[in-house]
């Protein structure tokens, strides 16, 4: 397959290509490789850089960069008004890469330049890093598919060892945090009129660490292994599951700085099932749109989902901003595990949520007890906790309006 990727001066990088069984192995080198564009992977091939790139005992240690093969975006989304999931071209609007099946891509790299969230992109419709195939709208209502596929799900894939956003980080990341009085005008949901938001940050980042969007076939994405990849910082989620997942696992993963929630399972009404999320740590989400949106784990309907050791470090919220719809309810980091009935989500009616094992703390290390916390609503300077379904307790919070009955496990 052809490659729109150019080192770093303009010129074309030489890639070496070998058959292993029926997969087709694309091993990139060590350099800078620049890409301008939403990239299809077709199906049977792997993607492998030049050195694996994370210590996962010490995540945020940067590697050494000559060594490593990193991929440099050159364009990304810096203006809150242009169309972004509402473009007639993925292709062109996105730069990433979109995975087919049976494609694995690890020990690289990874920098984009997005400096905020488009308005448009507000309900998510993706702009991952790496994403599987789907539609380019969170609820395929147009005909426009990610990378130009034919947006049918994608299955059996592999992402491992990859490191995202941290090329400019250090540079960078000063600027986490900082809202900005003018920048907060989120009184209602008719964001066009208002400032929610709306300038840039000056993080130079992604909307989506790995994004598995809502697929055109009944199957959805299937049998999907996200594995020891870092991340420093993304404008919207980190990992987000969304539509018909089944068999994934999600293990050993390092997220830090986002806009938005960090390991998401985004159901809708399409049932997901059989996912597991374990040894996962999520640091300071929602930190670059300060105390508007981001938990470290939240969910949005499915059937069947587990939990295992997972770590959560966030701060208390100091002036969290309410829901413009309901000003009882905060969405900037509450609680560790959040179960929202919005954005379509709908729970089967035999629905499980296993939370087994957990760490949640502060920034500084300090941890969360149920002894201080909020039980079942949420109190100013106070953590919630709640009650599982065999009674036991856990940091979550089932995010009102309680519409339906989601049944959380605690072991």
């Amino acid at each position: 397959m052809e490659f729109p990727i150019l080192g770093k001066n303009g010129e074309h990088a030489t890639i070496a290509c070998e058959l292993k069984g029926d997969i087709k192995e694309y091993r990139f080198p060590a350099g800078i490789f620049e890409i301008g564009v939403q990239m299809l992977i077709e199906e049977k091939v792997a993607i492998v850089g030049n050195q694996g790139p994370n210590d996962m005992s010490n995540p945020t240690k940067s590697p050494d960069w000559k060594q490593q093969t990193l991929f440099l975006a050159t364009k990304g989304a810096t203006s809150y008004l242009d169309n972004y999931c509402f473009a007639n071209d993925m292709v062109k609007t996105r730069v990433g890469f979109v995975l087919s099946s049976y494609v694995t891509v690890r020990d690289f790299s990874y920098q984009g330049i997005d400096t905020l969230r488009p308005e448009d992109n507000g309900g998510l419709c993706g702009g991952g890093i790496i994403e599987t195939k789907g539609c380019a709208r969170n609820d395929c209502k147009t005909d426009v598919n990610n990378a130009g596929s034919d947006g049918k799900g994608s299955h059996h894939v592999t992402i491992h060892n990859l490191r995202l956003n941290d090329y400019y980080y250090g540079e960078d990341k000063v600027h986490v945090g900082q809202a900005g009085a003018d920048n907060l005008d989120c009184k209602h949901t008719r964001f066009r009129e208002e400032c929610c938001f709306c300038k840039p940050n000056a993080v130079r980042s992604s909307q989506v660490g790995v994004w598995v969007p809502l697929t055109r076939d009944s199957e959805g994405s299937q049998h999907i292994t996200i594995t020891n990849v870092v991340s420093m910082s993304n404008q919207a989620d980190g990992i987000n599951l969304h539509g018909k997942v089944q068999y994934a696992t999600v293990e050993n993963n390092y997220f830090q700085d986002t806009g938005d929630d960090i390991y998401v399972v985004w159901g809708g009404n399409s049932d997901p099932s059989d996912i597991t999320f374990k040894d996962n740590v999520a640091v300071n989400p929602g930190s670059l749109r300060p105390g508007w949106y981001g938990n470290c784990v939240a969910t949005y309907g499915l059937k069947s989902v587990v939990f295992e050791n997972t770590e959560c470090r966030s701060p208390i919220p100091v002036k969290p901003v309410p829901d413009p719809d309901n000003p009882d309810m905060f969405r900037n980091s509450v609680t560790m595990f959040i179960f929202f009935t919005s954005f379509g989500g709908r729970y089967a009616d035999d629905n499980s949520i296993t939370i087994n094992g957990w760490k949640f703390t502060d920034l500084d290390g300090q941890e969360y007890t149920q002894d201080a916390a909020s039980m079942n609503k949420y109190e100013s300077g106070k953590m919630v906790w709640s009650m599982g379904k065999n009674n036991k307790a856990a940091p979550f919070w089932l995010a009102p309006p309680r519409t339906q009955t989601v049944n959380v496990f605690v072991e």
